[in-house]
């Protein structure tokens, strides 16, 4: 996959992606990007009331929570081996084929 996969909340905060932050995704070139908590659940999720993981308040992630945008093929990878391991993961170029493998 051409492109990125991740980006930490450091990243993206203060960039042009930022917008993510109001709609819970972002699209670049085709691929939907979302933004999850520390463990790989979407602000989508979060905010809906009808989901096993929402959050009632203004803010579904706390301040100082990891708050990264991630490729919708990966998150499945994050919420399994964590956001740690799905960074290293990805900074080793490792194929989301064999990443999905690690986690059946």
């Amino acid at each position: 996959m051409a492109g990125p996969i991740i980006m930490t909340e450091e990243y993206w905060k203060n960039s042009q992606f930022s917008i993510a932050r109001f709609y819970g995704r972002i699209n670049l070139n085709g691929k939907m990007f979302y933004v999850v908590n520390k463990e790989g659940i979407t602000v989508l999720e979060l905010s809906d009331p009808n989901s096993p993981y929402y959050v009632e308040g203004d803010k579904v992630i706390q301040p100082g929570e990891p708050c990264d945008l991630v490729h919708e093929d990966w998150i499945p990878i994050y919420k399994v081996l964590g956001r740690d391991k799905t960074i290293e993961l990805v900074k080793n170029n490792t194929p989301l084929v064999e990443a999905l493998k690690m986690i059946e």
